[in-house]
């Protein structure tokens, strides 16, 4: 993996989660315990801190960057990142989802057990309360989840961060870079029956 220090701030992660060696981390960027951060990601914490919480997984290619003081990012614990979403600056509370090429804008608040559905767009500043499901671009609210959906999101952050750990436990020689997102989910599958 690449880890660069930037302004004399080093990455910082945790003994017990996941960095691929093919993804990036630059400056201020603390992964703690149980996280994933898979191949082709890159965490560029170069003008504020970017911290993504525990079992939390940031798939491939997502691309987080401070371009200013004001753009620190926080990933609370629980949240799903995928494939393809960019994000500039937020504070994301516990057990969010971020489907796949989503664009988040600095200053931006999202609310626990919230989903910003594919391809939308959330513009600065803009405050997301908790449990809503969004999209558009500008993003705009479709319907509000249950806390019951809401436990579920965290029980299949869980299942994604341990079925990986597994597989480092017992595959420790595995390349994680060769373990495709399809080939991950039919694991995962095959783990809940």
């Amino acid at each position: 993996m690449v880890i660069l220090e930037y302004n004399g701030k080093s990455p910082k992660i945790d003994n017990n989660c996941y960095v691929s060696p093919l993804a990036t981390l630059i400056g201020d960027v603390t992964v703690q315990e149980n996280a994933i951060v898979w191949p082709g990601a890159i965490l560029r914490g170069e003008n504020s801190p970017i911290m993504i919480g525990e079992y939390s997984t940031i798939f491939n290619g997502v691309m987080m960057f401070t371009r200013s003081q004001k753009s620190s990012i926080h990933i609370g614990r629980y949240c799903i990142i995928e494939t393809g979403v960019s994000i500039l600056g937020c504070f994301m509370e516990d057990y969010v989802q971020i489907m796949e090429g989503a664009l988040i804008y600095e200053e931006v608040s999202i609310g626990e057990g919230s989903i910003i559905l594919n391809n939308s767009q959330v513009p600065p500043g803009f405050t997301i309360s908790a449990r809503s499901v969004l999209k558009g671009i500008p993003i705009e609210p479709i319907k509000e989840q249950t806390r019951n959906d809401v436990l579920k999101q965290k029980e299949r952050a869980e299942h994604y961060s341990q079925l990986f750990i597994k597989i480092i436990n017992y595959l420790p020689n595995a390349q994680s870079y060769l373990i495709t997102l399809p080939d991950f989910l039919k694991l995962l599958l095959k783990q809940d029956q």
